[in-house]
């Protein structure tokens, strides 16, 4: 997968495109891995190459999100202030992923604050994906009439 090949960084220049393509390191990892767990220091933002990628969220209940398609992002918590996954990821097959530490990224993005700001985003535009996701995950557990009701998305 290269790098201009992403939503995230369509439009960008090639020059800033080379500086993001220089600090991905591309891994494999076996099915079952945990590439982190919720808490952990978030070091580096993810790209799926291939494979399926279970997020989860446990806090008294659990939800689960399923990555399965060609360049879905996770990690994106690395980009926030808290820098601290949300959830943990564990490989449910086999994986190929896009591995971008953290510093490295932040720094491209100092040099080049434009850059920054299409990628923050357009990275609201997975963040609110999967938090419609997770409201259509409750609405549903609470049985068929709940599912009628819009939540409020604040």
């Amino acid at each position: 997968m290269l790098v201009k090949e992403l939503d995230l960084l369509g439009g960008i220049s090639p020059n800033v495109l080379k500086e993001i393509a220089d600090i991905c390191l591309e891994e494999k990892y076996p099915e079952g891995t945990v590439l982190f767990e919720k808490g952990d220091e978030a070091d580096y933002l993810y790209v799926l190459k291939r494979g399926v990628l279970n997020l989860q969220i446990k806090n008294g209940g659990k939800l689960n999100f399923n990555l399965s398609e060609r360049g879905d992002i996770f990690g994106w918590s690395s980009l926030t202030e808290s820098g601290r996954y949300t959830a943990s990821g564990i490989c449910a097959t086999e994986v190929e992923v896009l591995k971008i530490e953290r510093d490295k990224l932040e720094k491209i993005f100092k040099n080049h604050p434009e850059v920054g700001y299409i990628v923050l985003k357009r990275l609201t535009g997975v963040i609110a994906k999967r938090l419609l996701t997770a409201y259509q995950q409750l609405l549903s557990s609470r049985g068929s009439d709940a599912t009628t009701t819009s939540p409020s998305y604040g």
